[in-house]
């Protein structure tokens, strides 16, 4: 079964770029051949080897990323030649993968060594025009470092381009008007694809010039029905709901309640982070501008829903740690954003120790109201006394089968504790409106003046970049579609993808609300696939990335089930009892049904032995929503289990 299962990867290729943000973004290596340039990311140094090779450092060399042109017809050839050129000798299996070409080149090809995540981890990509291979080369001797970095090395590697690469540059070129023709060729996407990645359902809406110009629903609203999803169905938007945040607190900046540089402590004197002096220092901006280096900690979150409210989300601050200097490098964090919307509230005439219920109320009245969202809310019993709601689908497994598992709505309130972050439910017609809105630059489509221009397009400028060609603002991603102006932000939720987009310059925008995990393969593809339409592009990069991600998903999904034990009684029985951790708090585990389940409170996690080859003896992996592919180490000794997420790990202690 095709599922969304790629795993980590420490290189992702982005399209053609416009200028980015040089926030972030330290300088640039200009090769002394001339042959390609390279952004460095803050705090990085570049040299140029004895070997001839580009070289850019992270701190402490714990990442090194090589870059070379080797002239050769074979990039997987190429590859091979670089490691030796920069005398690196390397023990592990090469597994290597042809992905498609970007723009400009004839081929690329992507290998990994080994199959762990254990340091030392190495990495080749390399992309050939003719005979010039342009070959990267990555070297990971602290995998932490790297998943804390993950954006400095999207920088390095999307950046690395050769000095007279041509690209499609579309920032001229007018649409194409979306009529029956075009409108025919997306739904004939959509009828290959939705099937394909096993999607259940898809509501989609397109505004161009101001005006709806089509709005559908696909597919079913759970998998347990045949109710059908239309334009109106409510479905989760995720972290489209940033955006949404921003955008109230914008409305505060024109009401003159804040600046962007207000400092969070003027309004809420109370606020803090780990370090003190920030405490100070962090404003109503930097607290939305994924640029603080506080990273993402969702665990806390999933852990901990059912007793947090907004004022934890806030106080919770305090005990995460930095990692990255202010300002250096692009860092995702839930909570950081969420304590941005329920100080605005404050602003707004909130009080602490009702920031919730205040954030709804300014969002209603700020945001909801006067765009004419109707169907837009926070609230849990409105959706399910519409009636016309989707359900959440999240990904399982076990060592028969991979299948979409759909989920109770009430799963989804985990996320409640971090509101303005991502918990809005909304429907695609209001989210036309609301993209209207956006393209209009803050006035409804009834012709309503919701926010001035100036701070709207506030919320749209570049503040860390993520890559070399892609900024986050506030609350938006800021890249280009071929030279396009592009602001877009995807929702990822336990059982529910979504995707927003516009061209600015172009009057063009899209919204898709799915109800499945990690769709995020068919939302972006399908917001491709009506650029590449309406700009008459072909052939079509949106279905070649998804046959790509398709043939590869099945590859791992082999992996992954290969990987997952059969439950075994007597090793479950050792890890009864009851588990503490200071941050999750209590885990307990017991056996029901012939089966080893981890009972968080907020959510259970049925665990089977992990026999993958890189996985230790006493591990053992979550196969259901919302912890699929978790791995809990167990310590017969010490009577401990280990959360390992990569960039932090989680030891619960057993107590009873």
């Amino acid at each position: 079964m095709k599922r969304f299962l790629l795993g980590f990867m420490l290189v992702v290729l982005l399209g053609a770029s416009m200028a980015a943000a040089q926030d972030g973004i330290a300088g640039t290596y200009d090769d002394p051949n001339g042959q390609f340039t390279v952004p460095i990311p803050t705090n990085w140094t570049a040299v140029t080897t004895e070997s001839g090779a580009a070289l850019l450092s992270a701190p402490e060399d714990t990442i090194l990323m090589y870059m070379l042109v080797i002239e050769n017809d074979s990039a997987e050839a190429a590859i091979a030649a670089g490691w030796a050129q920069i005398g690196q000798t390397i023990e592990q299996t090469a597994r290597p993968q042809t992905l498609p070409a970007s723009p400009g080149f004839d081929e690329t090809v992507l290998v990994n060594y080994g199959s762990g995540m254990s340091a030392p981890f190495y990495q080749a990509l390399a992309q050939r025009i003719g005979t010039d291979v342009y070959t990267l080369l990555i070297v990971v001797h602290d995998f932490a470092a790297a998943a804390q970095r993950s954006a400095q090395i999207q920088i390095v590697a999307s950046g690395f381009q050769p000095t007279d690469l041509v690209k499609t540059d579309l920032s001229a070129v007018m649409p194409l008007p979306v009529d029956d023709g075009i409108i025919a060729a997306l739904e004939d996407f959509i009828a290959l694809n939705l099937p394909l990645l096993e999607v259940p359902g898809m509501a989609l809406a397109i505004v161009q010039d101001g005006e709806i110009v089509y709005a559908n629903g696909y597919g079913v609203r759970s998998l347990e029905s045949n109710e059908p999803i239309d334009p109106d169905t409510y479905m989760m938007i995720g972290s489209i709901t940033k955006s949404m945040t921003t955008l109230m607190m914008a409305t505060l900046v024109d009401a003159g309640a804040m600046t962007w540089d207000t400092p969070a402590v003027d309004i809420l004197p109370t606020f803090a982070v780990a370090d003190p002096t920030l405490s100070q220092q962090i404003t109503m901006e930097n607290l939305v501008c994924a640029c603080t280096g506080v990273p993402r900690r969702d665990m806390e979150l999933l852990f901990n829903a059912n007793d947090q409210t907004g004022e934890d989300s806030v106080e919770m601050l305090q005990t995460f740690r930095f990692f990255t200097d202010f300002g250096e490098a692009f860092q995702y964090s839930n909570q950081m954003v969420a304590a941005g919307g329920y100080i605005a509230a404050v602003a707004a005439g909130g009080s602490y120790g009702t920031l919730d219920a205040d954030y709804f109320a300014a969002m209603q009245k700020r945001v909801f109201d006067p765009i004419g969202m109707k169907r837009t809310t926070f609230d849990f019993a409105t959706v399910l006394a519409d009636g016309n709601y989707a359900l959440p689908h999240g990904a399982a497994f076990d060592e028969n089968n991979t299948y979409y598992l759909p989920l109770l709505i009430e799963t989804e309130a985990l996320l409640l504790p971090v509101a303005p972050a991502g918990a809005a439910w909304s429907t695609a017609s209001d989210m036309a409106r609301y993209l209207i809105t956006q393209m209009n630059q803050g006035v409804s489509p009834d012709g309503e003046m919701v926010v001035s221009a100036e701070n709207l397009l506030t919320t749209w400028q570049p503040q860390v970049s993520i890559s070399a060609t892609v900024s986050y603002g506030l609350g938006w991603i800021v890249g280009d579609y071929k030279g396009a102006p592009l602001i877009t932000h995807g929702g990822n939720t336990l059982g529910f993808t979504a995707e927003s987009a516009f061209l600015p310059a172009h009057g063009l925008g899209i919204v898709v609300l799915t109800n499945g995990q990690g769709a995020n393969a068919l939302t972006e593809g399908v917001r491709t696939r009506l650029f590449e339409l309406v700009f008459e592009i072909e052939p079509s990069e949106a279905q070649q990335g998804i046959d790509f991600l398709l043939a590869r998903a099945e590859e791992l999904e082999a992996e992954l089930l290969a990987s997952v034990g059969a439950y075994d009684a007597e090793a479950a029985a050792a890890l009864v009892g009851t588990y503490s951790n200071d941050a999750l708090g209590t885990l307990i585990l017991s056996i029901q049904d012939d089966a080893l389940i981890a009972d968080a409170g907020e959510f259970t996690a049925v665990l089977r032995p992990a026999q993958g080859e890189n996985d230790e003896p006493n591990t053992w992996m979550a196969i259901n929503a919302p912890l699929s592919g978790q791995r809990f180490a167990f310590d017969p000794e010490a009577l401990t289990l280990t959360l390992d997420i990569a960039t932090d790990q989680y030891v619960f202690e057993r107590v009873e």
